[in-house]
């Protein structure tokens, strides 16, 4: 008798680059528009024929204007070569492309400055909601890079529920304190400041956090593999 096995095509997958570039290379655009506002605005003004883009005080319009049709390339790209989009990164850029559209309709900022907090509240509800639920959205989320008990894997539910929570209370205190004193149509450093701690301050305690964790992670993985070698 002929042993006939067969087997499932393999998922495709973003390599390392393209992985990097569909992630980062937003935050990027965005980052440029925001900081050389001063060079580009003219530009985007004579482009789309405004005097919008250009004026003092609107660099996060801009940086929002440059961003967002990048954000839709890099998930239409990851769309097309891998049929689907990280649950993540599709929830977070969906609720990116509406508050930006929002903050453009209505001129105001202060939709863009509650994106993070309605990005980790809602990731913070979604994770306690599985878990009251008896589910393990995280164990999903990590997309089988480690194999831990389910104990465990709630245990680090509530971690990451915790810092969500304190992530998005302390957005708050930021884009509030430093945007106080900010005045339309006007440079705001205080506005700057809350850009950097966005795009640099979250993600380094993003990294930190889960570096903390790491110990918890690899020693309930080891755990894992033991029980199933006995």
């Amino acid at each position: 008798m002929t042993d006939v096995t067969s087997t499932a095509p393999a998922k495709a997958k973003l390599d390392g680059r393209e992985k990097f570039a569909v992630e980062m290379g937003p935050i990027a655009v965005f980052l440029i528009g925001f900081f050389l506002h001063s060079r580009l605005g003219p530009v985007a003004d004579r482009i789309v024929g405004t005097e919008f883009f250009g004026m003092e005080g609107h660099e996060l319009y801009l940086a929002l204007a440059m961003m967002l049709p990048v954000l839709i390339i890099a998930l239409g790209y990851s769309l097309i070569k891998t049929r689907r989009i990280a649950p993540m990164l599709l929830v977070s850029s969906m609720i990116m492309i509406v508050l930006g559209a929002l903050t453009f309709i209505f001129q105001s900022k202060t939709f863009f400055y509650i994106k993070p907090t309605i990005i980790y509240g809602f990731f913070a509800a979604l994770l306690a909601g599985g878990l009251l639920s008896g589910r393990t959205f995280l164990k999903s989320a990590f997309d089988g890079a480690f194999d831990m008990p389910e104990a465990a894997w709630r245990t680090l539910s509530w971690r990451f529920i915790g810092f969500l929570v304190v992530a998005a209370v302390m957005n708050e205190i930021f884009w509030r304190t430093l945007t106080s004193g900010c005045v339309p149509d006007a440079f705001c450093d205080g506005e700057g400041t809350w850009v950097k701690i966005k795009s640099f301050g979250y993600p380094i305690a993003s990294f930190a956090f889960i570096a903390a964790n790491m110990p918890f992670i690899m020693k309930h993985t080891a755990a894992e593999e033991e029980g199933d070698k006995a």
